[in-house]
């Protein structure tokens, strides 16, 4: 009983919240930076100085010469010397800009000329007797129409009007020159510090004074003079009173070691203190410290050789090894904890001052007193969420759900699964806490002393949620993780599901199924789907498109959560990038601006960020590793940057040699040189999303969009005037600058008026020889047509007499085949006749014989069958006519079948003669048996194959 009694005492002490010191306001943020090395400009690691054109163009003194940086392409210009610039001063009093720089025993200045380039100029040979002897210029400095060129032993003095030079060699010799609002200072070496008063250096401030230390920056603050020492801290100095005081500040302790080398002050009275061995400090004008950034958490060196503030604010840090852009003058700022790792941070909150985060390895909460996070115990697992509701903080986890009270973790019973999402719900008047679980809905209800508890799961449903929203109608609108969304309603009792719908895509014409995300934007439920934006019409009762965040918003269809900062301006956190969109008094939506996780220090993973805005408007992002911070008090318009060709060459393709355009007027190109290359420049160095597009008039038909290190080419480009139009625009396809640049191909010189004329002249030779030829031509037509003709006319004469022939020929056959065949029907008719006459011959014999008829009567009728016989050869003359007739047939046949009989040569006659079998039947005194069975003993004799046709073998037969 006594330990239950003691164990409810500390459970209640746990659950007491005990007031923190801790402020979210005392992190330490940095703003961001971007480091450049030698593997981004191509040049040595030292850098030791940093100036700023007029049009934007950075310009670095690097190891190897001057750097020019546009924010896109950098570009190295060696001196003479080949060797390092160690001071750059821009100046515009003569007109044009001039880059002054200074080296090793060289002074000069590099202009552009017209067609851009920077060209060098020495003003070395300017200096009279003086003898350089290791004089290296470390700082210049302009004072009206002079020039200061100062080194560790020297200082040179050059007259823009006159250019003319004065050399010097005071003793002691200068260590630094300062020029505070037009008046010239300076530290000597291991001496005094003084003021230039137009001839000579007074003094002005002993050493003694300084702590026996040497100043190495002044600058103007607060009406006095700040001055800062290598080693003893800060001092202000009244220049009227000659009053010195120290000017403390919360680092002096650390300044003592980081030994200062350089300073900077920015607008707001924010001191940039650059030191040789710890980075950056930033001091406010009470000399606290806003933020300390060196090579553990932003920049590529510890050792700052030198600083800028460029027209934007923003800072430029020359290093020892390489070149940090810090932009001070942006709304964002990071914090990255050292000696500790926090994951992938899931969520942030701040409540009472106090700051947590959940991460994927846990919750952390930050302690001021060790500048760091520190973990809450127990709960090192992935944390999906921590939310305050009242005095309550809880967080959901891989294990489940716990409450945080006094920096410890109290888990609350029965809750075992994910917690992935709560949210804070009223329902027929009742309130409570709907939280989502890898499974589960669960309910947390007050009791009677305002805590909350978990009461119960929702009956009826199961599913991986991870997103949920109440809309005013009591809706519940629930996400799942990775399709789909479902719309449920509770009973008064909030015990289950009363109705259920599931939408597993928002359009039914759309093929792919995106995750559906779910929003509030101004108390209105938002659905985006990667598509479009959706609503939900509760007096249609269906989801319906949000027509005007659509048509508003085009490119934000893929927000996955809305966190309002007010009423007016809302954070759409997409895939990659966070957005904040207006709602302005016209009710429009605009966007208006854009941060991508690709210019945030250690950016979140692929749709894994987060944003809180905390009571004061301030806006903390999740990032990987650490927390982001926007400040809307700091943000500023865009500014007006400069636009302009950097560069324009053409190309000859016949001798291979690039030639640089004049920028200056209107340039007139030689048709040889058609080949037309733009290098565009856009001193845009804030990491924000722009592209460049361009148009060519009379010859693109559409904008261009150009590569990405801005340039462009046209080549073999016609002869014509043309006028190069470009743009930048920005993500949202605003136009941010424009430029055009006129520019003439000249026609090529066979295209000119002396061309025409001599192409008219030779023109007209040409006509009167193709004329005379033309007619030449055609009278030899006309010649060889004729011939053609007559020789046609032969030719038809020829063919007609040929054919006559043929014709006659074809009869004469015709005619000889009749002929044939009427002679072989009379020649049968007469062997029949003769053989008829010789059997009655032969009968009546034999009749005389047998004395069946008398002698005399007998020897009458034989001498009257003997008139009737001619006596002769008839098959035999036959023959002989045949052969005539038809080129030798029987002798052929006779010499090629020798076994051939009288009868089978009677019947290849008449199968030659092409006689049917009938008639070769009536001829030869035979049946069409007796023909058939001739025919057939005819083919054996012949030795014919069964596919060979006898008639068609003896009339081919020759």
């Amino acid at each position: 009983m006594v330990f239950r009694i003691i164990y409810s005492v500390l459970f209640f002490l746990l659950l007491l919240p005990v007031p923190q010191p801790v402020s979210a306001q005392n992190i330490p943020f940095v703003p961001p930076s971007f480091n450049y090395g030698i593997k981004d400009y191509g040049a040595g690691n030292q850098n030791w100085a940093v100036a700023q054109g007029q049009n934007g163009v950075i310009y670095i003194g690097n190891n190897y010469g001057l750097l020019s940086f546009d924010a896109v392409n950098w570009n190295l210009h060696p001196l003479p010397n080949n060797l390092a610039v160690k001071s750059i001063l821009v100046n515009h009093s003569s007109g044009a800009e001039r880059i002054y720089v200074g080296s090793f025993e060289e002074f000069g200045y590099f202009e552009r000329d017209e067609t851009n380039k920077l060209c060098y100029h020495s003003l070395k040979g300017l200096v009279k007797d003086y003898t350089f002897r290791n004089d290296e210029i470390w700082t210049i400095h302009q004072l009206n129409d002079k020039l200061f060129f100062q080194s560790f032993s020297s200082y040179f003095v050059y007259n823009e009007k006159t250019r003319s030079i004065d050399s010097y060699k005071p003793y002691p010799a200068p260590l630094y020159f300062f020029n505070v609002e037009g008046t010239l200072y300076a530290q000597f070496i291991d001496e005094n510090f003084y003021k230039y008063d137009g001839r000579d250096f007074k003094l002005l401030l002993t050493r003694e004074r300084m702590n026996d230390d040497f100043i190495v920056s002044a600058l103007p603050f607060q009406g006095k003079l700040l001055l800062v020492t290598s080693k003893s801290g800060i001092y202000s100095f009244d220049s009227r009173t000659s009053q010195l005081s120290r000017f403390p500040t919360a680092i002096d302790s650390k300044l003592n070691t980081a030994i200062v080398n350089r300073t900077a002050l920015l607008p707001d009275s924010v001191l940039i203190i650059g030191t040789l061995n710890e980075g950056l400090f930033a001091l406010n004008a009470r000399g606290e410290e806003l933020w300390h950034l060196n090579r553990s958490n932003g920049l590529n060196n510890n050792t700052c050789l030198g600083l800028f503030i460029d027209n934007e604010n923003n800072l430029w840090t020359a290093l020892d090894n390489g070149v940090s852009y810090i932009q001070t003058n942006s709304p964002l700022s990071f914090f990255e904890p050292k000696d500790i790792q926090i994951g992938l941070v899931e969520e942030i909150l701040v409540q009472d001052n106090q700051l947590y985060i959940a991460s994927n390895q846990g919750v952390y909460k930050y302690s001021e007193s060790k500048g760091n996070f520190q973990s809450i115990p127990s709960l090192n697992v992935q944390s999906w969420f921590i939310r305050a509701f009242g005095e309550h903080i809880i967080t959901g986890n891989n294990k489940g759900t716990s409450l945080i009270r006094n920096d410890r973790a109290i888990p609350i019973p029965k809750v075992s699964t994910g917690g992935m999402d709560i949210k804070g719900m009223t329902i027929s008047g009742t309130e409570f806490l709907l939280e989502s679980t890898y499974n589960d809905l669960l309910v947390y209800l007050k009791d009677a002393k305002g805590e909350w508890y978990f009461s119960h799961r929702v009956e009826g449903f199961s599913d991986l949620i991870n997103q949920l929203e109440i809309d005013h109608t009591g809706n519940i609108w629930a996400s799942h993780m990775y399709k789909g969304l479902y719309r449920l309603r509770l009973d008064n009792g909030l015990q289950r599901i009363v109705e259920q719908d599931f939408y597993l895509k928002l359009d039914s014409a759309l093929e792919s199924v995106n995750p559906v995300k779910i929003s509030k934007l101004k108390g209105r439920i938002v659905f985006s789907d990667g598509f479009r934006f959706y609503t939900y019409d509760d007096l249609q009762r269906k989801i319906i498109p949000f027509e005007q965040l659509t048509e508003e918003l085009p490119n934000l269809s893929d927000t996955r959560n809305i966190v309002p900062v007010n009423d007016s301006l809302f954070w759409f956190v997409r895939n990659k990038e966070y957005t904040v969109v207006k709602y302005n008094s016209e009710n429009h939506y605009t966007v208006h601006e854009k941060i991508p996780f690709s210019i945030l220090n250690n950016p979140p993973n692929y749709s894994r960020g987060n944003v809180y805005v905390d009571k004061n408007g301030d806006s903390y992002f999740c990032l990987n590793g650490g927390i982001g911070k926007y400040n809307f008090s700091r943000s500023t318009q865009q500014p007006i940057r400069h636009f302009e060709i950097a560069s324009a060459s053409s190309y000859n393709r016949k001798d291979g040699i690039t030639q640089r355009l004049s920028l200056q007027g209107k340039n007139i190109i030689d048709y040889a040189d058609n080949n037309i290359t733009f290098e565009l420049r856009y001193t845009d160095f804030s990491k924000n999303g722009f592209s460049v597009e361009c148009f060519l008039g009379d010859y693109d038909n559409r904008w261009i969009p150009v590569a990405s290190d801005l340039t462009i080419s046209y080549t073999n480009l016609p002869a014509n005037d043309y006028v190069l139009n470009a743009r930048v625009v920005n993500e949202s396809g605003e136009e941010l600058a424009t430029l055009t640049y006129p520019f003439v191909i000249k026609n090529p010189w066979y295209k000119t008026s002396w061309a025409l004329f001599f192409y008219f002249l030779l023109g007209m030779i040409v006509l009167f020889s193709l004329v005379k030829v033309y007619i030449q031509m055609i009278v030899r037509r006309k010649n060889k047509l004729f011939m053609q003709q007559e020789k046609e006319r032969l030719v038809q004469l020829e063919r007609q007499e040929k054919l006559i022939t043929q014709l006659k020929n074809e009869q004469l056959g015709n005619e000889l085949v009749y002929k044939s065949k009427e002679l072989a029907n009379a020649s049968m008719l007469i062997i029949k006749h003769e053989e008829f006459l010789n059997a009655l011959k032969k009968s009546i014999q034999e009749a005389l014989k047998s004395g069946k008829i008398q002698r005399s009567e007998g020897a009458e009728l034989m001498k009257l069958i003997g008139s009737h016989t001619s006596g002769e050869d008839t098959w035999g003359q036959f023959q002989e006519n045949f052969d005539l007739i038809h080129e030798n047939f029987f002798r052929k046949l006779k010499e090629r079948y020798p076994s051939l009989t009288s009868s089978d040569l009677r019947l290849c006659a008449l199968l030659r003669l092409n006689y049917s079998s009938k008639d070769i039947a009536n001829m030869l005194n035979l049946t069409l048996r007796g023909v058939e069975a001739a025919r057939y003993r005819l083919r054996k004799k012949l030795a014919l194959q069964e596919d060979q046709n006898l008639v068609e073998f003896m009339i081919d037969f020759h």
